[in-house]
C-alpha cells in the first residue's frame, strides 16, 4: 500500500508500534481470562486491569494513524483506511469491556474475537503499508 503524499516515517513506525502494543495486550487479555476461567481466580485483577491497557494502547493507535493520514496529506488510501479500522478498534473495545463487567459474557467473549480480528486488520495495514520514497 502507498499514499500519493509522503509521510513522515516516524508517524509510520508509531502506528507500527502501537499497533503490535494493541494487538500483544490483547493477548495478554486472552491469557488472562483463561486463568480466572479455569484455575487461577486471581487472574480477574489481571485481566480487569489488562483492560485498561488495551484501551490505552488503542487510542495511542489511533492518534498514531490519525498523525499518519494527516502527514500522508488525508486524502483517500491507506492511512485513512488504517486510521478508520483503528478508530473502529478502539470504538468496540468500549462495549466489548463493559460487557464483560456489566453484561452477558456469551457476548463479551465472541466480541473480544470481532476486536482482535479488527485489531489484527489494522497491524496488517500498519505494516503492509510502504513509506513513499523521500526526496531530496
Amino acid at each position: 500500500m502507498d499514499t500519493k503524499a509522503s509521510a513522515p516515517p516516524t508517524a509510520l513506525w508509531t502506528v507500527r508500534v502501537a499497533a503490535l502494543a494493541h494487538l500483544a495486550l490483547l493477548l495478554w487479555e486472552g491469557a488472562t481470562a483463561g486463568q480466572f476461567m479455569t484455575t487461577n481466580p486471581g487472574g480477574l485483577p489481571l485481566h480487569y486491569f489488562g483492560a485498561f491497557g488495551v484501551h490505552a494502547a488503542a487510542g495511542a493507535q489511533v492518534l498514531a494513524a490519525a498523525w499518519l493520514w494527516w502527514g500522508a496529506g488525508r486524502g483517500p488510501g491507506a492511512a485513512r483506511t488504517l486510521l478508520l479500522v483503528s478508530a473502529a478498534a478502539f470504538a468496540l473495545g468500549f462495549p466489548q469491556a463493559a460487557m464483560g463487567s456489566y453484561g452477558p459474557i456469551q457476548a463479551h467473549v465472541p466480541v473480544a474475537l470481532l476486536l482482535t480480528g479488527v485489531a489484527a486488520w489494522a497491524a496488517v495495514l500498519a505494516w503492509r503499508r510502504t513509506p513513499a520514497p523521500q526526496t531530496s
